[in-house]
């Protein structure tokens, strides 16, 4: 009997390795943009593939602008965003900054993850360590793609 048992177990296990991960595979850096700023997406994989696309903002496309960029963002920052992503869960959770913000100028930046979205990061970290670590990640991720 229990032979028959421990063999259940080891085959519950087995099948559980090959069952899809709940984790979700991409996080999403979103900057609204503003009156007189275009916006952004960055989709970034946990494999660190990663694809900014720019957002216009009343203005004629110009040719060449609505081409995503493509690149691989290294594994060292790719691997903190997520560690990151998941320490600070839930996202909506997180505390809330207020800041002044420029008709003009003014955006939003924020994550998307699982369903799930950060406050907006654009007026600082409040005082909370895991929205300032969330904040890092995205400035360094996001200068990847300009220094482009």
């Amino acid at each position: 009997m229990q032979a028959i048992i421990g063999f259940v177990t080891f085959g519950m296990i087995l099948g559980l390795q090959g069952a899809p991960s709940e984790e979700p595979r991409a996080a999403t850096i979103v900057n609204s943009g503003s009156t007189n700023r275009a916006g952004f997406r960055i989709v970034i994989d946990r494999s660190g593939i990663a694809e900014y696309t720019a957002a216009t903002r009343r203005r004629p496309i110009q040719q060449g602008q609505t081409e995503p960029i493509r690149m691989t963002v290294p594994h060292a920052l790719t691997d903190r965003f997520f560690a990151d992503l998941k320490a600070a869960n839930p996202l909506a959770s997180l505390p809330e900054s207020h800041c002044m913000k420029s008709v003009s100028f003014g955006s939003t930046v924020i994550v998307e993850f699982g369903g799930d979205q950060t406050p907006d990061l654009s007026c600082g970290d409040g005082g909370n360590a895991l929205v300032g670590n969330l904040i890092r990640d995205v400035n360094d991720i996001v200068a990847l793609f300009q220094s482009k």
